[in-house]
Order: C-alpha cells, then structure tokens, then sequence
C-alpha cells in the first residue's frame, strides 16, 4: 500500500466519496462523504445555532420530539401546531435550553437532514416547560407553510431564521384596535390571527419603526405575528 501523500489530490469531491477511518473501537473503515455530513449536522459538531432531534412520536425521550398522543409513523409538517422537545438534542449531554428559548418569536424551520425539501416552517409561539418533567418544553408553532411528512425515527435539525427579527404580540382583551410595541427597528408585515384560528384582516399604522396600532372592523383578542 502507497504512502497517503502519493495518492493524488482529488479537488472535486462528491457526496459518495469515500474516506479511511477508524470507529471508536479501532476498526479501520470506509465513511461517506454524505454520511459524514449528515454526522456533522446530527451532532452539531459545526457548532452552529441549531437542534437536531430524532422523531419518536408520542413518547418523550432525551434527544427525541414528539407530538402529544400521535400513534402514526408519519405526520404532515403542515399540520402540526404543538410539539414536545427534549432540551437536549440527541446525543448532547450539554443542555440546548438556551438556544431553544432564544428561537422564541422567531420563524424557525424544522429540516429533515436526509432531504432538505421535506421540512415545515413555522413561528414559534411559545416554548413551556412540561410539567411532568422539567427537561423537556411544549412547543406552540403558528405554521407558515412545509412540504413533506415527519416520519418517526428519522433525525430533524431545528434551526432559527437570523438576521430577519419577528415579533408576536398576544391581545388577550377583545378589542377593535390593537397597539404593538415590538421593538425590531423596521416596518414588519402582520398577520392576525383571532382565538378562533381565523386569520383576519386590519388596517396597520405604522407609528413609527417601533410600534404599529391594527385597526380591526370588529372587537377580536388572538395574536398578531410580525416579521
């Protein structure tokens, strides 16, 4: 066998390359370009804002996100408002509590790692500590479009949009006009949603890059997204 360094230079590399190794247990073996990828991604070895969690249904495990009494092997991401996480992503002993709470407000997009195409987007409403076990959140999602189905056992990276800050402004009294406060420094577009889940239309006015007031044709409570 040739020295590594006589082995020419390959500078176009593809996802089915392969790489000489060894595994944890001293065993020499090929590993796949994509498949390292999918590693980097799986374990956040890159260090990056983001979450990687395996899909597990109905049941609550460290690493795992599930969806309260699911049975099914599959899930639309579109249909999906309410989620439980762990606040561990999987294969972590380091908690990701921070940068979970951080995504709050914010759009985030939860991504198959094998297929990008296969993710659903959302606003992330609200994260609540689970009262039964107080190492795992509930997750209120307003759903802002997805293609594909969640499928259990498969590993999804949950990752915030950053750079384009959003707002969600709760109105908890009915009223006919709602004033936000939201802070981001620029002219948001808004959704409004009442407590019924209808999406409604008002006359925004922009006060100024801070606070805008929704006129609405009617008195409604619901919540207002900003982004």
């Amino acid at each position: 066998m040739a020295r590594i360094n006589q082995y020419p230079l390959d500078g176009s590399i593809d996802k089915t390359d392969l790489l000489i190794g060894s595994d944890n247990g001293g065993t020499t073996k090929n590993y796949q370009v994509s498949d390292i990828g999918k590693a980097i991604s799986k374990f956040n070895m890159a260090g990056q804002p983001q979450i990687c969690y395996r899909y597990n249904k109905g049941n609550n495990l460290t690493g795992n996100l599930s969806i309260v009494g699911e049975t099914n092997a599959t899930k639309v991401f579109t249909s999906i408002t309410t989620v439980i996480v762990s606040k561990f992503a999987f294969g972590d002993t380091n908690t990701s509590e921070n940068i979970l709470l951080n995504m709050v407000g914010q759009e985030i997009t939860i991504t198959d790692i094998d297929n990008p195409n296969n993710f659903g987007a959302y606003t992330l409403d609200s994260a609540t500590v689970l009262p039964s076990d107080n190492n795992f959140y509930t997750l209120a999602l307003f759903n802002t479009g997805g293609a594909g189905n969640i499928v259990y056992e498969q590993f999804y990276v949950m990752t915030s949009k950053k750079g384009d800050l959003s707002f969600v402004h709760e109105q908890t009294n009915a009223s006919n006009t709602w004033v936000v406060n939201h802070n981001l420094g620029k002219k948001p577009s808004v959704t409004i949603v009442t407590t019924t889940d209808t999406t409604v239309i008002g006359e925004i006015t922009y006060n100024n890059q801070n606070k805008l007031t929704i006129n609405l044709s009617s008195a409604n409570s619901g919540k207002a997204y900003l982004n």
